[in-house]
């Protein structure tokens, strides 16, 4: 059981350290007028327009927005979205 546990919590560290590597945690939000509010902003990508104080994701491609959904929708809300 603790080996099971160890386990579980290096996978969850490596899948929050992946995020922060991914996406800008302290960047403005990304909203898709098809699918609301996306999370922070992706490192590097050129499919997000600045909309002033949000960006505009442009893309039908959400991989990354749903491999990191749980910590997406926890970054949305504590942004109080």
């Amino acid at each position: 059981m603790k080996m099971a546990a160890k386990i579980l919590g290096i996978a969850m560290a490596i899948y929050v350290v992946a995020f922060i590597v991914c996406f800008d945690p302290l960047s403005a939000p990304v909203r898709d007028n098809k699918h609301g509010w996306l999370g922070p902003l992706i490192r590097g990508d050129t499919r997000s327009i600045d909309a002033g104080k949000v960006w505009i994701y442009q893309s039908d491609d959400l991989i990354y927005y749903r491999v990191f959904w749980p910590l997406c929708k926890s970054w949305i809300f504590l942004n109080g979205l």
